[in-house]
């Protein structure tokens, strides 16, 4: 469209003066110049060159588009922390409050189902069900923020992307799997609906812990990969199905980053050239595409690491402070005091909030675990080889023709022992900040509060191998080890507790669970070959505050 065509025109139909007519046609010339159109390359070609082109943003006439010109050499790639800015067809330091992967993308922002990501359900069984293929159309993966959550139906639901490689590449993501009542699978599609050759253990996820994240990466070949996560769920009675959870999907193998991501909220790149961005510090928060991130007013607001906003103090509750036995003294005293969930994120001096009670009397100690001594110090140790003892007594030699039953016995909890570990974790974050799990009591170990009522309070115990006694013989079935352990649930809502063990750090399985209030009783694991083991006791529970009590009493040999 010439300049004269537009001035006749607008004159001819607005009468306005010249003057004004020309300022406004020039106007709408230089929008139709700038910023009607973008840059896009043709496909490579045999000699592994293209062509960059102008296309318009909307249907309509061609004319006053830049000329293609030729285009960079189809293997350029951006360093990460930069674009290609198509205009110049040259690297381009991204902007701080953005941030690039150069020859990846990554997707951890999931308040929404981001852009290319689709769910497709259907139902399990083809056969004739009526209208039960309807029930699925409501089935799909949900955004939670920070993560993708699966169905909890019998719908197979997949979630699918895809995305074409100028270069073999791979896909990352991380993952929660922690009910075996959902299969849960990742396979690739190549354009002619192929799927890509995988190993049983690549296409399965495996199972997790309970709470925990776990890292899954399969290569990809150049050209378009189509990727899918499928789930589908088998209902056994009313049993609530875990869902899978999806976070952090991370693809290298893009030729350039054409434009920069904008940091989440939550997270900020202070300067430019980022390759990704860094959680804001507790007690500050940042909105979308932050370079900095702004200081919450402390006195009354908190934030924990990686926010988008200030909350509100609460008052302090019991949740707010747990008990602990402290270590016996000299004279062989203990007592049990208090302290604060650290970081406190409460109020102590406003209306209804809780304060910490005083510490209780001191009070000897319990004595040590058979098979320890303290020789009249405040510290017990293991009494030497060949020896035994029940905790209370000296260390003895054993007797002619027997040897000493090795192995852990726990009665008393005035200290977690050194092969224990204890944590907590979030679904939505990796743990608790600053929590233990279970609090040791005397003469058990109980779960502690939690910051919320959906965490996992966590206890470990790592055994590094068995040592049956030297009168047991070889062959199948024969017992190495044991682990027995009484415990009883007190649950004033929905609780459950999982025994779960991982054999030579390969895989974690659950052993055995329990759901809702249960008497003292006493659980038997029996061990049938000689490894390296680690064995878990995952609690959680929902709606309302709630107490576990585990007491391991024995472990055979070990």
């Amino acid at each position: 469209m010439s300049v004269s065509h537009i001035l006749f025109k607008d004159t001819h139909r607005h009468t306005q003066p010249l003057s004004l007519s020309l300022h406004h046609c020039v106007s709408m010339l230089s929008l139709v110049l700038q910023t009607d159109y973008y840059y896009e390359y043709t496909e490579c070609d045999s000699t592994g060159s293209r062509w960059r082109v102008a296309i318009p943003q909307s249907h309509g006439s061609c004319i006053g588009l830049p000329e293609p010109v030729r285009g960079t050499e189809c293997t350029f790639s951006c360093e990460a922390g930069e674009f290609l800015e198509m205009s110049a067809q040259e690297c381009t330091q991204c902007a701080a409050g953005t941030y690039s992967l150069g020859s990846g993308i990554r997707f951890d922002d999931w308040e929404t189902i981001p852009s290319g990501f689709s769910s497709l359900a259907t139902y399990l069984d083809n056969g004739p069900h009526g209208d039960d293929s309807t029930t699925c159309n409501s089935s799909s993966w949900f955004p939670q923020g920070s993560y993708l959550e699966s169905n909890r139906d019998e719908c197979t639901v997949s979630l699918i992307y895809a995305v074409h490689l100028k270069k073999p590449g791979s896909v990352s993501f991380d993952y929660q799997y922690p009910d075996g009542n959902l299969f849960f699978e990742f396979f690739i599609q190549n354009d002619q609906c192929q799927e890509m050759d995988q190993t049983a253990d690549k296409k399965w996820l495996k199972l997790t812990s309970h709470g925990e994240w776990a890292t899954h990466t399969v290569n990809l070949k150049s050209g378009t990969n189509i990727l899918y996560w499928r789930t589908a769920g088998i209902l056994i009675g009313a049993k609530v199905v875990k869902p899978v959870l999806l976070k952090n999907v991370h693809i290298e193998g893009v030729a350039y980053a054409s434009e920069c991501f904008p940091c989440k909220p939550g997270t900020f790149s202070r300067t430019p050239g980022s390759s990704s961005c860094q959680p804001c510090p507790r007690d500050t928060h940042s909105g979308h595409g932050a370079s900095s991130c702004t200081p919450c007013n402390t006195t009354t607001l908190y934030a924990p690491e990686g926010s988008a906003e200030c909350k509100a103090r609460p008052p302090c509750s019991k949740k707010d402070y747990f008990q602990i036995h402290t270590p016996c003294d000299l004279e062989g005293k203990t007592q049990v005091t208090y302290r604060w969930v650290e970081p406190q994120i409460c109020l102590v001096d406003v209306p209804g909030a809780e304060t910490l009670p005083p510490s209780g009397d001191r009070e000897p100690c319990p004595p040590c675990n058979p098979g320890f001594y303290n020789n009249d110090t405040a510290t017990c140790s293991p009494c030497p080889p060949g020896t035994f003892s029940d905790g209370v007594k000296a260390c003895e030699s054993c007797p002619a023709g027997t040897e000493p039953a090795v192995g852990y016995q726990y009665k008393w909890w005035n200290v977690l022992p050194t092969s224990m570990k204890t944590s907590c974790f979030n679904v939505g974050n990796s743990k608790c900040d600053g929590m233990n799990g279970w609090e040791v009591a005397g003469d058990h170990i109980r779960s502690g509060a939690g910051g919320s009522d959906n965490d996992y309070l966590i206890l470990n115990l790592h055994v590094p191998g068995f040592k049956p006694p030297t009168s047991a013989t070889g062959g199948a079935g024969t017992e190495f080890g044991r682990i027995s352990f009484e415990f009883e649930m007190v649950c004033t809502a929905d609780c459950e507790l999982y025994f779960m063990m991982d054999v030579n750090r390969k895989s974690t399985r659950v052993v055995a669970s329990w759901e809702g209030g249960k008497v003292r009783q006493s659980y038997t694991h029996i061990m049938t070959k000689n490894a390296s083991v680690s064995y878990t006791w995952a609690f959680q529970r929902t709606n309302q505050a709630s107490d576990v009590i585990h007491q391991p009493s024995r472990h055979l040999p070990g």
